[in-house]
């Protein structure tokens, strides 16, 4: 295990966890803010602070185009704060203008499951709009397959199928610590 304090003297600028619904980026963001005890940002919650509306909301009243860019400045004024870790939507890296902006001014960590990992972690798919469909795991599998490449623009990748959210905070701050003595 990384020491910690001189873990977090080598973060200078945020680290943002991409990956798909259910992979862990609020629940492991969180989990590592508190361990590197560095603020935590969820850019969906600050979307939904700026319109003062659901992130559903805005899509049916503005459409998807004015969320992405919401999405886009909540991140962009997320990565000029300094150190801390952000938690960003399953689709954010997918647009390139903010997959530019997380990729020049944040470390970005994909958080890596197989669709059957991310069905069994999301349980109840309610709140989640894109899978109401026949086969929620189909759509995941697609929706995996055609983001793969925006998410390998990650610095780090760290796959969590078998992880606890414990296992995977070490395992980030293990890939961190790596990632950071090579620059």
């Amino acid at each position: 295990m990384p020491d910690i304090i001189t873990l977090k003297e080598a973060i200078n600028r945020p680290i943002a966890l991409v990956g798909m619904m259910g992979s862990g980026k609020s629940l492991v963001g969180r989990r590592l803010a508190q361990r590197l005890d560095l603020p935590f940002i969820d850019s969906d919650t600050k979307v939904e602070a700026a319109a003062g509306i659901t992130i559903s909301e805005i899509f049916d009243l503005a459409g998807e185009d004015r969320f992405r860019a919401l999405e886009r400045n909540a991140i962009s004024t997320a990565a000029d704060a300094g150190p801390s870790v952000l938690s960003t939507g399953g689709g954010s890296i997918c647009t390139p203008a903010t997959a530019q902006l997380l990729c020049d001014r944040t470390i970005v960590v994909w958080l890596q499951a197989r669709p059957e990992t991310l069905l069994s972690r999301i349980g109840s798919i309610s709140s989640r709009p894109l899978l109401h469909t026949d086969d929620p795991l189909a759509t995941l599998r697609d929706l995996a397959e055609r983001r793969a490449p925006d998410y390998g623009k990650a610095h780090i990748t760290v796959t969590t199928d078998q992880l606890s959210a414990a296992a995977t905070v070490a395992e980030v701050m293990r890939a961190l610590d790596s990632h950071l003595a090579v620059k």
